[in-house]
């Protein structure tokens, strides 16, 4: 990840992606606040994160926390998200969690954590990969529990009565063509070794092509929503008044 997540061209997109919601929250015009980000790997997004706040991580990871010093990343506490997030309730402005939710055992729980650690009135960015039926031996190699489809997700917040600014799914242009090479991979690549998407080393003329057309596809997310895609986003806000 830290060696690809500058240039690869889904990695550069999520980075767009949680420059520009955060844009449209203007957290850029708030006092400083404080921002944490769940399962921030090697600190790509933490780093992106400090343009809008006192920016905090949470990690399991030791070799990634070795990139995240490296990065001059010290706001970062090496935590088990499967247990609990390691801050007070109402502590941050926002908090981010992308692609972490589907490696959580108890999924539930981290929901709820987020929830509790994020202060009244304050924003919650989420992303996963969606659709069961995408199931691959990229989930595996990634160590994913699940992935999730639009009504799953909203199932799991329904108790929490947040308000969700948003819920799309994202990556569409690329889900037919992903949809059919991970079934013919699972018809006649039985035997393939198990390993990322990440880890094909594309062309970078086909990099660039991808990371253009993603780029446009995440501009108009801005005011659409997507009815399927091989990644669904939410934006949800915590209410001033827990319980109202």
């Amino acid at each position: 990840m830290h060696d690809i997540e500058q240039s690869y061209w889904w990695f550069t997109g999520r980075q767009f992606l949680v420059k520009t919601v955060l844009e449209r929250l203007r957290m850029n015009s708030f006092e400083r606040g404080k921002i944490l980000d769940v399962g921030c790997g090697t600190g790509i997004i933490l780093k992106l994160l400090e343009d809008f706040g006192q920016a905090f991580g949470t990690e399991l990871s030791p070799e990634a926390i070795h990139f995240l010093k490296q990065r001059d990343l010290n706001l970062v506490v090496q935590s088990d998200a499967n247990l609990s997030i390691p801050f007070k309730d109402n502590t941050f402005l926002a908090v981010t969690c992308l692609d972490v939710v589907e490696h959580i055992d108890n999924d539930r729980s981290l929901i709820e954590e987020i929830f509790r650690v994020c202060k009244p009135g304050g924003h919650v960015i989420v992303t996963v990969p969606a659709f069961g039926f995408l199931w691959s031996t990229h989930d595996v190699a990634l160590h994913h529990k699940r992935r999730y489809s639009k009504k799953q997700m909203l199932m799991k917040i329904r108790h929490l009565n947040w308000k969700v600014i948003k819920c799309s799914y994202y990556n569409t242009a690329l889900f037919l063509p992903i949809l059919t090479a991970r079934k013919l991979q699972g018809f006649l690549l039985n035997h393939r070794p198990v390993q990322s998407d990440f880890s094909i080393k594309l062309p970078a003329w086909i990099n660039k092509a991808l990371s253009v057309l993603f780029l446009l596809e995440l501009r108009g997310l801005k005011y659409l929503n997507f009815a399927f895609g091989v990644s669904l986003l939410l934006i949800l806000q915590k209410p001033s008044e827990v319980g109202t």
